[in-house]
């Protein structure tokens, strides 16, 4: 893939280069966008320096904006000037330049008269458009020519079905999608929604409301940090609030009303805490925030563990009640100091899972480079989906506008200019978005998990993002509505939900495990044991080896230094394992050296050796 430069804007005090693909923004890279040293401007005059200017990239419109120090400003309005871009590297090839030996030059006018042409050009046929092409105030009807529904969607009221408004509500009940081939997640979503408690010999079912209904196909639920904060602090909620239902104040002066309302207030908060972490997909961090601080007077930093000193809804439960444990002139009796304990058991409680809170809180954080559990995470995925499937029906809604109806976008074809990327109907491009965001991509999650996501998910949306940046500007001819405002943002609008998804995506991405690689075991001579220990000139001994992977057939030399002759084995080799063997010799009479390095040779010509593992006595 070559790096081009697509536009290049200019100011007396900046300059704007765009590229056509992303590039490398390591900070301090070598062949980073934002390293200065690879720009070199030509004004009227002297070469201007970028030395000292400071580079900032934009992923999103992959540019580079380059200001240039000052005052006054370096550069004058109307002046020409070429800026050669070289050594800058691609994204996803990071080290290795992409502007060719000679680089990339382009010249710009500051604030010049052809950029100004160009602005006053776009808004002369945006005005055009605007009386050309109808107000998007309703929906364009075509007759029925294939390609997928326009946008039109009835949620209750006049027109829906009973089946749909009844879908509906248990959705709204059960915060949670009704999907038939999820019995599990069906479960899950009434153990959540309803609590069952024996009263009286019956069973009763009370109902807990969600604060939205997760629209989810995906069986996303919650798993990992949320998990475990949920049943925390479901119990420490359940323990705390009868605990504040048998409080009663010590202070004979203290206001029922006040009494009454603090307790309820205290009730409501925790069961608001309670509420953010059994939400599916993640509880909102801010609120959890809020809600602690409103609680305890604290919610992130120090935290306060000493009931005595809590502030918040309990700390003022505790000065109205008079229930505090140190110097309390109102605490007399047994009950008084069971009181204060019940008090004490709802402040260490809350104070325990606020730290918990604290220590995961980093895990709900959202944003491309943050850890995610997969659970938390399907739900996240399987909404942005549905936003690509939605975003694929606007872009259709907008080319009905300006006239290219179903029937045309199966006929219109794109070309691209690009060799890896051949031609396409505007229709089959929709399709296959729509296609792979409405039932493959759910299916890789539910079936292939995480795995799926580096080795298949993330690389087609890769090609999916990259051929909608290509549909922006195809090289051919076609309708002029094409060309209008609204289609050119519907499809930006396309690409930047896929970015999205790609981004959640990426939280959750796991590469296959390469096999287990077991080592291969190969010949070895570790040590030897002679007997007798100092053999002489003539005489027999037995040398047991030590080693690995000692094969039948297995042939033992004795070398000694030199060019002396090697000793032979005379008479036999015992294989006991194939890691240990005998070899038994017998020690020539002329024998001049008395340092032999034992070597052991297998029958697939594999061998190793014992540095000095015989010693002969020669004297």
């Amino acid at each position: 893939m070559s790096l081009t430069i697509t536009d290049c804007r200019a100011t007396p005090s900046s300059i704007t280069v765009f590229f056509s693909d992303a590039v490398d923004q390591t900070p301090n890279g070598s062949t980073s966008a934002v390293n200065p040293t690879l720009y070199t401007i030509y004004p009227v005059g002297p070469q201007l320096s970028t030395a000292n200017a400071s580079i900032t990239y934009d992923a999103l419109h992959r540019a580079a904006l380059i200001t240039l120090t000052g005052p006054p400003a370096p550069l004058k309005k109307g002046d020409w000037i070429l800026i050669t871009v070289t050594g800058v590297a691609l994204a996803s090839n990071v080290g290795h330049s992409a502007t060719g030996t000679k680089g990339l030059t382009t010249g710009v006018q500051i604030n010049g008269g052809d950029r100004v042409s160009e602005e006053a050009r776009s808004a002369t046929k945006a005005a055009e458009d605007a009386v050309s092409y109808p107000l998007l105030t309703q929906q364009v009807s075509f007759p029925s020519a294939g390609g997928g529904p326009t946008t039109g969607i009835t949620a209750g009221g006049r027109g829906a079905s009973l089946d749909s408004t009844a879908a509906m509500a248990v959705t709204n009940v059960l915060g949670w999608k009704v999907n038939n081939a999820d019995p599990k997640g069906f479960i899950g979503a009434i153990t959540q929604a309803f609590t069952l408690n024996e009263v009286e010999g019956h069973t009763e079912a009370a109902w807990n409301p969600r604060t939205y209904a997760v629209q989810t196909d995906l069986g996303g639920g919650m798993t990992g940090a949320q998990a475990s904060l949920y049943m925390r602090a479901k119990d420490a909620v359940q323990q705390s609030q009868q605990s504040l239902d048998g409080l009663y104040p010590l202070d004979p002066d203290a206001d029922p009303e006040y009494v009454k309302a603090l307790r309820e207030m205290a009730k409501s908060q925790m069961n608001e805490i309670l509420t953010q972490f059994g939400s599916v997909g993640g509880p909102s961090i801010l609120r959890v925030n809020t809600y602690f601080d409103i609680l305890l007077g604290q919610s992130h930093g120090h935290t306060e563990f000493d009931p005595d000193k809590v502030r918040g809804t309990l700390g003022l439960l505790r000065e109205t009640f008079g229930i505090y444990f140190r110097n309390n002139p109102f605490s007399n009796s047994i009950e008084d100091e069971q009181d204060i304990t019940n008090f004490r058991v709802i402040s260490d409680y809350m104070t325990s899972l606020l730290q918990s809170w604290t220590s995961n809180r980093e895990f709900f954080e959202l944003g491309a480079h943050k850890p995610a559990f997969f659970g938390t995470q399907l739900v996240l995925l399987s909404r942005q989906l549905s936003v690509i499937g939605d975003t694929v029906n606007e872009v259709r809604f907008a080319m009905d506008s300006v006239f290219i109806g179903p029937a045309e976008r199966q006929s219109v074809l794109l070309e691209f200019g690009d060799p890896h990327i051949p031609p396409m109907f505007i229709e089959d491009i929709l399709q296959e978005i729509q296609d792979f965001a409405s039932n493959e991509a759910p299916r890789l999650l539910q079936d292939g998990g995480k795995i799926s996501v580096t080795n298949n998910i993330l690389p087609v949306m890769e090609n999916f993002k990259r051929l909608v940046d290509l549909a922006h500007s195809p090289t051919n001819r076609v309708p002029d509505g094409y060309y209008t405002v609204r289609v050119k943002r519907s499809l930006d609008d396309l690409r930047d939900q896929l970015v999205a998804l790609m981004a959640l995506a990426g939280q959750v991405k796991q590469r296959i495990p390469p096999p287990v690689q077991h080592p291969e075991v190969r010949l070895k001579v570790e040590a030897c044991h002679v007997s007798p220990a100092s053999p002489t000139a003539g005489s027999q001994a037995r040398v047991t080896i030590f080693g690995f992977d000692f094969w039948p057939g297995i042939q033992v030399r004795f070398i000694p230094e030199g060019a002396a002759p090697p000793l032979h084995v005379h008479e036999r080799i015992t294989i006991l394992n194939e890691n240990l063997m005998i070899a038994e010799i017998t020690v020539p009479s002329a024998v001049a050296v008395d340092m032999y390095d034992v070597e052991v040779v297998n029958p697939d010509g594999s061998h190793d050796k014992l540095t000095n593992g015989l010693t002969v006595n020669v004297s």
